[in-house]
């Protein structure tokens, strides 16, 4: 008689059966952050979160605001929405680009072990050398203050980690059994990278994706916190916290507002990171 298989459970069912509560809250957290991009335009116009209104300047947080509203009359819901759109869209942009030109880079070096993938990896070891941020400040400089820029000195500070981290696992699995037995079938290379190498080493994708997310987060806002972020008046919650540091005292709650929507969020990837890490490869669990 065959026993039926046991079905395995979804990634919240796993939190849910093992009692991860914190990595469950976390995901909930990403959740209603991802909701709260995607619905600001809706609930709040672009005008209400970037005209100057300074009859209703520094606001307490009430019925007429719920956040309350900072020094330049802006309602701080509203930005701390448009903040999350905002930055999880550079965020997200910034490591699928990463991710796309890092794995692509580092699949070629790791399956060609050759002089020119040696010359690759140590070019990559050398940015690696380089703080991330600096790399960041560096490019910025140059291409100026935008999302774009941000975005796209996020994703060049970053590729050098996917290609490090991948190169391993690829060079490893083209000596295994099935890579020689598909090319001794006569399969090109382009199709041992795509179907038999890359599907095995996607799990390390999506947990290193989830893990860059918040280092994105975290190294975006910091270089808007340092004025290399999109321009004023533009929402972002790095800008938002360095614009509101004299308040700190007097109105703290100008600052809060940002302030825990950037740790709850960078905490939130975190632990979701570490969870996943364990729902792909249960062995983690006992490590």
């Amino acid at each position: 008689m065959n026993l039926p298989k046991k079905r395995r459970l979804g990634f919240v069912g796993f939190l849910i059966s093992n009692k991860r509560w914190f990595a469950l809250s976390a995901f909930i957290v990403i959740l209603a952050m991802i909701v709260a991009a995607l619905c600001a335009p809706f609930l709040f116009d672009w005008d209400s979160v970037t005209k100057i209104n300074l009859s209703k300047s520094l606001i307490g947080p009430g019925t007429e605001s719920l956040l309350g509203t900072d020094q330049m009359g802006r309602d701080l819901l509203g930005r701390v929405l448009w903040g999350a759109r905002i930055t999880l869209t550079v965020a997200v942009s910034s490591v699928a680009i990463a991710m796309l030109v890092g794995v692509s880079v580092g699949a070629a070096c790791g399956y060609y072990n050759g002089a020119v993938a040696s010359l690759v990896m140590r070019i990559m070891d050398s940015m690696i050398a380089f703080p991330r941020t600096l790399v960041a400040i560096l490019i910025i400089t140059v291409a100026g203050n935008s999302i774009l820029s941000l975005t796209l000195a996020i994703a060049i500070s970053t590729i050098p980690i996917y290609v490090r981290f991948f190169a391993g696992p690829v060079m490893a699995l083209r000596n295994r059994e099935f890579v020689l037995a598909s090319k001794s079938i006569g399969v090109g290379d382009l199709r041992l990278l795509l179907v038999h190498i890359l599907p095995n080493i996607g799990s390390l994708v999506i947990i290193q994706a989830t893990v860059s997310l918040a280092e994105a987060i975290l190294i975006g806002s910091g270089l808007s916190f340092l004025g290399l972020g999109p321009p004023p008046p533009t929402p972002e919650w790095g800008s938002m916290i360095a614009e509101s540091r004299p308040l700190l005292t007097t109105h703290p709650y100008v600052l809060l507002a940002p302030g825990c929507a950037l740790v709850l969020t960078i905490l939130s990837f975190n632990i979701v990171g570490d969870a996943l890490r364990d729902y792909i490869d249960p062995k983690s669990r006992n490590a």
